[in-house]
């Protein structure tokens, strides 16, 4: 993994109780916390059509961080979804919290790591036959 759960943890200052689980539960919150670790690398990789390679020993600190950022946004969202899953905006309108943890400000971050797709699918051919008329 790029970043460790004790990264998380400190970043984000979460307890076993924020989900729930038994006071000393580290075990359990570990495996949630890696779990997600595991799933922001996946986002990262795919967001940079896998310009971050999966060698953990060469991965920069700025890719570093933004994984340690949206790992973070994935802490804040399950916390948000167990405490309010629903939010009243006014007296007719209800919301659900919204999903978005890969914010733009993570993706202009990760700018200088995204490396274009070359497709050659669309490009045309095309063919001209020279004749001796």
């Amino acid at each position: 993994m790029w970043i460790s759960v004790k990264d998380v943890i400190d970043f984000t200052g979460l307890k076993p109780k924020h989900f729930r689980l038994e006071k000393d539960d580290d075990t359990g919150l570990n495996e949630i916390v890696s779990g997600w670790i595991e799933q922001s690398e996946s986002l990262i990789r795919n967001y940079t059509n896998n310009f971050v390679s999966h060698d953990d020993s060469n991965i920069p600190e700025g890719v570093k961080n933004i994984c340690l950022r949206l790992t973070a946004n994935m802490v804040a969202l399950a916390q948000a979804r167990r405490d309010t899953p629903v939010i009243k905006v006014n007296d007719w309108s209800i919301k659900t919290v919204g999903s978005d943890i890969f914010t733009d400000d993570l993706k202009e971050d990760l700018a200088p790591w995204v490396c274009e797709r070359k497709s050659y699918k669309s490009d045309k051919v095309e063919f001209f036959a020279i004749t001796g008329d």
